[in-house]
């Protein structure tokens, strides 16, 4: 032993304190004794500025370098040389096993961000490392002692743990929408972390009573006195409470409270480590007025982690995230109390539009009525009777207009409220525009105005609302003709983009710039503009931008004072289509315009000097008699405007109907059960009992309930409509409306009524006849269900039977209330219970069961079979099951039948292939022992000069016996293939001489080369065989001479082809073709041809297994082998290899004479002693220094050792531990280590590729030693 002391010097500090140290009186012992491992141990610990510490020997005592010292915190100096279960106590029942484990085994270990509770300064502390255990190894590879690379990761784990806290907080604090959610959200996240907070609770201060609220607490439950409800915070120092609150809002800041313990008289647990907590924080939530905090935030501090500055800092940004939270609670408060103020007062316009709706549509019905009653009668005549009529025109004129102003509004705040249904359907937008604009020509023309309608055909329909669109179009026009006194007004309509744009243009006086911003706004009216009239609500063309948008559309306009405007809307073709777009030819005409005329009279209205506009046309029509006999219908009538109800009587009964007027719906409702008429009219808007609570009343009582009913209302809009009628109402007739209208719903409804009732006694009568005929076809089903052989089953979707046929109590004996009620888990056999719930799952998924078989048990225990077929449907699964024991028992002795023939067939091959290896091995090897033997006679006698005949014709038979072994490797698909990217066309070209050589002078060959074949990926060794193989078997089918052909081309084969042959895939493909003029094969022999050791030929001319080794070798390869052949004609063999991407690869260095070693060390391993005998000989002449060993158990201690070794030479085939294995482990310890593998058959090393990592070869046995050495050489010179 050096008492050499070089590898301690250096090494700062504890270079310093090592060299000082006495130790002798350590478990190292003297300096002087320390093995070379601990030396070269100590010396690049010392060296190294990476934190590293060494523990050795049975005590694991420590060595350190000064990076590490900080670890040990203030048991440093002290640790060193101590044993590490002297310095580690506290976390030795971790850490010991561990290093027992390296000591024992000799296997590294390592850690990320172990948790080890250490005590180095004073208190258990929470701390975590990264460190890596590795074996020192000294003399003859003992393990001597562990070399540690350590780095302390505490404050990373910290930091992130903190930062996740954090990021959580903030997620779940933000959903918050008052402040107290936003604490207790923050609570439940502290609870879930108390390794940060122990415990948690949270105070909000209310500035007016100068007092802290308790919002919520974690993980104090059982210390109630802790979790006071309100802490006064102006309450007198003296007056003790457990959380200084009163101090952290006079000073502002955070306050920590120590030893808490003895401030509390308790121990409070510190969960989840065992230590009591003796420290709190309690935090301020500020607000955003300086000294006027939102709350406080008290949490108790861990007690294995000191509280530090970035401790503090955790909880200020926790109570800095409640603080954010709040802020954004009591902003959304003030959002939701602003939107709750606006929906009030929307809710309020709404009402008051919908309530002014109809305190101005009745009295409008009554004032519009009578007029028209009177106008109709009145007659034309002259002089005052002329005056009279013109006023009664004017009356109804203006009161037509108010009735458009009072639609217009009610539309106008139905939109605003969302109420607006639209109703889109493909419409010819063309041509119902031009229509529309066309209705405005009179007007235009009497005002001089020239109207231009340019509106050429669309590509496609457009779909709107045709409603809505008419109310767009009109109010676009109206505001044109009312502002424009000279030129033109232009109505243009074009496809663009993905939709329609429509222009109103018009020479008028135009927009000022100022105001274009405003045009669309609700009310906005511009001051001072000259126009036809001054009169006007404003939301025109308000209404206009919302029925567009409606349409998925938008409107703009441009303007210029003085010259005129132009308004533009567009609307996409599909805008809200659910169905494709019909061809225009398809599409209907639009009915004529519901509004136009209101529109028409009230621009004619705006002319000074035009004549007293026509009335509609059948608005003075006086109702006509009606084709129905009403002296025998009673109505009742329900109105509470005793006007309404005296017009509509009147109305009624000079139609010739029976009525009973009411004044509310308490009323009507014990009319109609006193007397039931043959229809209600109803007032929707009624005193005591309203239209919608008398339809519930009549509609619930199976005496009215199909009495037609029409409500009567002045709430216009569609949703009106579609509510009453939802209601249960026949029909809905809006105010005002006219007698003609009133009179032709009344007889609708009775007629409707009437053909209902007529439908009725037609079902009544049908559905008795259907009854008498189902109950028919129900007796004969049950007949069916009972004599059926079949078993008939219902269950429900989880498989409960819920009916059965008698078919199951005759063939499994069980009654029907055994087998009803239940699944058939409990009959059914074990080893299909899972599949049969996989079935009833599909079933109850709605799939059909074509076929399913299973076994039930019988009374007697027996098993049935049944084979089933189910249909599920409306919540019920619906079964038939047939049973099929017997079947199943023949198709058992059918299938045993068939094995035992296999079973024959297989023997049969068996032998034959026995006999035929014993056959060609027993010659073979008949030659081998022959020509030994004579070679020792003729040496032992000292005749030298016929030895290398000998020698030669051993080695023939030997390379005769090789090439059998690889046909029969290639035959079971068990040869070592080395892969390559291989060009057929330069495979057959290659190898063109020895085939003219191989098939003689009589026979023609023909190479047809593809164009451009596929290259493959194959032993190209192997294919060559093969190739030869094939032109040696058309050779000898064509004894009396012929013509061989070989091509070469590309394919592709699809699905179809693929599933005709087991493993084939569907691609690209490669062929070789093989085609001779021969004998061909007999059809009987074709499914023959390829079995080992089946030959045509007489014995002695093959060994039967060249086709073989050839179809082994293609499917191996994943390709196909087909034949096709024609007796007396011929045959053609086509070899299938899949097509290779790759590119081409160099060409093999061809073998020559065996390369001498320089001196390296080889490892033989080899369980065979004459083969590993051979090698080492053969290594041992060629210059090598050889090692052996005839197994891995051995070979492995040497390759562990500090051997020089160069290249290991092994068996794969060992016994025990393969050597594969092996050379996994190898290369554990030498990483670079160099691998040959010689193999007489390994199946793991069938693919060369797949088997081999880099740095590893392979050959095969047997081989010549000259490959041997040369292979050894080329792997030993490659470079690393």
């Amino acid at each position: 032993m050096s008492n050499s002391l070089d590898f301690l010097a250096g090494g700062g500090e504890m270079g310093a304190l090592m060299r000082a140290k006495d130790w002798s009186k350590t478990p190292f012992g003297p300096v002087e004794t320390w093995s070379p491992a601990l030396r070269s141990a100590v010396g690049i610990c010392l060296g190294s500025r990476f934190p590293i510490v060494l523990y050795w020997g049975p005590t694991r005592a420590l060595l350190y370098n000064d990076a590490w010292s900080p670890v040990p915190g203030q048991k440093h100096p002290w640790a060193l040389g101590r044993p590490g279960a002297e310095v580690w106590a506290e976390i030795w029942d971790i850490i010991g096993p561990m290093f027992d484990h390296v000591m024992n085994t000799g296997e590294a270990t390592w850690s990320d961000d172990q948790l080890l509770p250490l005590h180095r300064f004073g208190y258990t502390e929470e701390c975590y490392f990264y460190y890596s255990y590795s074996p020192v190894r000294g003399e003859g590879g003992r393990v001597e002692g562990i070399f540690t690379a350590v780095t302390e990761t505490t404050y990373r784990v910290l930091a992130e743990r903190r930062e996740r806290l954090l990021r959580e907080v903030s997620e779940r604090t933000a959903q918050a929408r008052t402040a107290e959610e936003a604490c207790t959200s923050a609570i439940d996240t502290l609870a879930r972390t108390p390794v940060e907070a122990p415990f948690c609770l949270v105070y909000l201060h209310d500035e007016r009573s100068r007092r802290a609220r308790l919002v919520g607490q974690a993980n104090l439950e059982a210390h109630p006195d802790l979790c006071l409800a309100e802490i006064d915070l102006s309450a007198p120092p003296e007056d003790t409470t457990p959380w200084p609150l009163a101090e952290v809002l006079a000073s502002g800041a955070a306050v920590s409270v120590g030893d808490l313990s003895a401030r509390l008289a308790r121990r409070l647990p510190g969960t989840p480590w065992p230590e009591p907590i003796e420290e709190v924080l309690v935090t301020p939530i500020q607000s955003a007025r300086p000294g006027v905090p939102h709350g406080f935030l008290v949490t108790g501090i861990s007690p294995r982690r000191r509280l530090d500055a970035a401790y503090r800092t955790l909880f200020e940004r926790v109570a800095g995230h409640i603080t954010t939270a709040i802020a954004n609670a009591q902003a959304y408060e003030l959002e939701r109390q602003r939107a709750e103020q606006l929906a009030e007062i929307d809710r309020a316009k709404t009402a008051f539009f919908s309530n002014a709706s109809h305190e101005f549509r009745t009295p409008l019905t009554l004032m519009l009525g009578p007029l028209e009653d009177m106008l109709a009668t009145a007659p034309p005549g002259a002089g005052p009777l002329r005056i009279e009529r013109e006023g009664l025109e004017r009356v109804h004129r203006n009161g037509l207009r108010l009735l458009k102003l009072v639609n217009t509004l009610l539309d106008f705040s139905r939109l605003e409220a969302g109420r607006v249904r639209a109703v889109f359907e493909p419409v010819d937008l063309a041509a119902h525009t031009a229509e529309l604009a066309s209705i405005f020509r009179s007007a235009m023309e009497r005002a001089g105005l020239t109207l231009v309608v340019d509106c050429p055909p669309l590509p496609e329909p457009v779909w709107v609302d045709r409603d809505m669109w008419e109310k767009v179009v009109l109010n676009l026009l109206s505001n044109a003709f009312k502002y424009t006194f000279q030129g033109q007004v232009a109505v243009r309509l074009r496809a663009v983009d993905a939709g329609a744009e429509l222009s109103v243009s018009d020479t008028g006086v135009g927009i000022p710039a100022r105001e274009l911003p405003r045009v669309f706004e609700r009310f906005h009216r511009i001051e001072g503009q000259r126009g036809r009239s001054h009169e006007g609500t404003g939301i025109g063309l308000a209404l206009v931008q919302e029925l567009v948008r409606l349409h998925h559309g938008a409107v703009r306009v441009e303007s210029e004072e003085g010259r005129g405007s132009t308004f533009t809307v567009q609307v996409p073709f599909e805008g809200s289509r659910a169905t494709p777009a019909p061809h225009l030819a398809a599409v209907s005409r639009p009915p004529p315009s519901k509004h136009a005329a209101a529109y028409v009279q009230e621009a004619l209205g705006l002319l000074p000097d035009a004549p007293t506009p026509a009335l509609p046309e059948g608005a003075l029509a006086r109702a006509a008699p009606v084709g129905w006999d009403t002296s025998r219908e009673r109505l009742v009538l329900a109105d509470d405007n005793a006007d309404m109800r005296a017009y509509v009587r009147r109305l009624l009964t000079d139609a010739g109907y029976s009525v009973q007027a009411t004044a509310d719906g308490v009323e009507a409702l014990a009319a109609v059960r006193a007397q039931p008429p043959a229809l209600l009219l109803s007032d929707v808007m009624m005193p005591r009992l309203d239209g919608f609570g008398l339809i519930k009343a009549l509609r619930g009582d199976p005496s009215t309930a199909d009495l037609p009913i029409i409500l009567l209302s002045a709430r216009a809009g569609e949703e009106s409509a579609v509510e009453g009628l939802e209601a249960g109402a026949d029909d809905y007739l809006v105010k005002p409306f006219s007698a003609r209208e009133l009179l032709a719903r009344v007889e609708g409804a009775l007629r409707l009524a009437h053909l209902r009732r007529e439908t009725n006694e037609y079902l009544r009568r049908a559905n008795e006849s259907l009854s008498a005929r189902v109950e028919q076809r129900t007796r004969e089903l049950d007949r069916i269900w009972n004599v059926s052989q079949d078993h008939l089953l219902i269950t429900d979707l989880q498989g409960v039977w819920l009916s059965v046929n008698p078919s199951w109590r005759r063939t499994l004996g069980w009654r029907e209330e055994e087998l009803v009620g239940r699944t058939s888990e409990w009959m059914g056999h074990p080893e299909e219970l899972p599949r049969t719930r996989e079935e009833i799952a599909r079933l109850a998924s709605g799939v059909a069961t074509a076929r399913y078989e299973n076994r039930f048990r019988d009374v007697h225990g027996a098993w049935h079979w049944f084979s089933w077929k189910a249909v599920p449907d409306q919540g019920r699964i619906y079964c038939v099951a047939r049973d099929v024991t017997e079947d199943k028992a023949r198709q058992a002795k059918l299938e045993q039948a068939q094995e035992e023939l296999r079973q024959s067939q297989k023997l049969e091959a068996v032998g034959k292939l026995t006999g035929g290896i014993a056959h060609d091995f027993n010659n073979l090897l008949t030659g081998i022992s022959g020509a030994l033997d004579l070679l020792k006679l003729r040496v032992s006698r000292g005749e030298y000069d016929r030895v290398d005949r000998y020698v030669s014709a051993a080695i023939t038979s030997t390379q005769r016996a090789s090439a059998l072994t690889h046909r029969l490797l290639a035959f079971s698909r068990r040869q070592a293939l080395d892969l390559k990217s291989v060009d057929m066309n330069a495979l057959v070209s290659g190898m063109e001489d020895l085939l003219l050589r191989t098939l003689g002078e009589h026979i023609t060959l023909r190479v047809r080369p593809g164009a451009r074949p596929w290259r493959v990926y194959t032993d190209p060794h192997q294919l060559e065989n093969a190739l030869l193989n094939l032109c040696i078997n058309a050779r000898d089918a064509m004894p009396e001479g012929g013509t061989l052909t070989i091509e070469t081309s590309n394919t592709h084969l699809d699905e179809r082809f693929a599933r005709r042959e087991e493993g084939l895939v569907p691609g690209d493909y490669a062929v070789l073709s093989v085609t001779d003029t021969g004998t061909g094969v007999p059809p009987e022999l074709r499914a023959r041809i390829f079995e080992p050791f089946f030959t045509t030929k007489p014995m002695g001319q093959g060994t039967g297994l060249g086709l073989s080794m050839i179809y082994g070798f293609i499917k191996q390869s994943a390709g196909h082998l087909d034949l096709e052949s024609e007796l007396g004609r011929g045959s053609t063999f086509k070899l299938y290899l899949p097509r290779h991407q790759g590119d081409a690869e160099g060409a093999e260095e061809t073998g020559g004479e065996a390369v001498r070693g320089a001196g390296e060390t080889v490892l033989v391993v080899e369980n065979d002693p004459a083969v590993r005998m051979l090698v080492v000989e053969v290594l041992g002449d060629l210059g090598y220094r050889a090692l052996e060993a005839p197994h891995a158990e051995e070979g492995l201690p040497i390759i562990q050792s500090s051997q020089r070794i160069d290249l290991l030479v092994s068996d794969i085939g060992l016994p025990g531990m393969d050597g594969r294995r092996m050379a996994e482990l190898a290369r554990e310890h030498r990483p670079k280590l160099k691998v040959l593998f010689i193999t007489g058959y390994a199946a793991k090393a069938a693919v060369r590729g797949e088997f081999l990592a880099p740095g590893m070869d392979m050959l095969t046995k047997p081989f010549a030693l000259d490959v041997l050495a040369n292979k050894i050489r080329e792997m030993i010179l490659t470079p690393e």
